[in-house]
């Protein structure tokens, strides 16, 4: 029988990890605390997190950083998040650029800077919840080095051409199911405009 958790990410007991995934006393809080669903949604997050920020795993200090990322993402911004909207009036709702309807947008700007503002006013949750597989496509695709400042540069457009591209809308009809039906295949690639990269490479 697996061991069970009250996962503290997704409020509800579910079967944990087989073992710490990791030393020290983090690995041993997510081994007591999260559950081996949570545990699978962190590579997802964490590429995306090496992709914003331009983190060079190989530096003692982008290690350091993401691991603080890592505690925030599990026991930090799900605890917070809930009673800050709480005492708000509702979610932040924007008509999604990309998904063309009113839906609730991020809680804040994903990232400084005009874009991360432009993302903030005109995309939904749901939309950037798409970018981490899209981006992780974009980067194996054209093999790039996210430690290298022009590797950012292409993805930082290819994200822009994702939400803000004249073939950026979803068709008609679409539904969310569609995006992990087409994660290995053209169609996710073909919504994130890859084709501008291959240019500036």
């Amino acid at each position: 029988m697996p061991r069970m958790v009250y996962c503290v990410k997704l409020k509800q007991e579910l079967p944990g990890l087989d073992k710490a995934p990791f030393p020290g006393e983090l690995g041993q809080r997510i081994y007591d605390n999260v559950s081996q669903q949570a545990w699978q949604m962190w590579p997802n997050r964490s590429m995306q997190i090496i992709a914003d920020r331009g983190l060079n795993m190989a530096d003692p200090q982008a290690r350091k950083a993401m691991r603080q990322e890592m505690e925030k993402f599990f026991f930090g911004e799900s605890e917070q998040a809930k009673p800050a909207q709480a005492g708000q009036s509702g979610p932040h709702i924007v008509f999604c650029a990309k998904l063309q309807r009113e839906l609730p947008g991020l809680d804040k700007p994903p990232f400084p800077g005009p874009l991360g503002q432009r993302i903030y006013e005109s995309i939904s949750k749901q939309a950037w919840d798409m970018w981490p597989a899209q981006s992780t496509l974009i980067i194996n695709h054209y093999g790039l080095n996210m430690a290298d400042p022009e590797s950012r540069k292409i993805l930082r457009e290819q994200m822009e051409d994702f939400f803000f591209g004249k073939d950026a809308r979803m068709p008609e009809g679409w539904a969310p199911e569609e995006v992990g039906a087409g994660a290995g295949g053209g169609g996710a690639s073909r919504k994130g405009g890859g084709g501008g990269a291959a240019r500036k490479k």
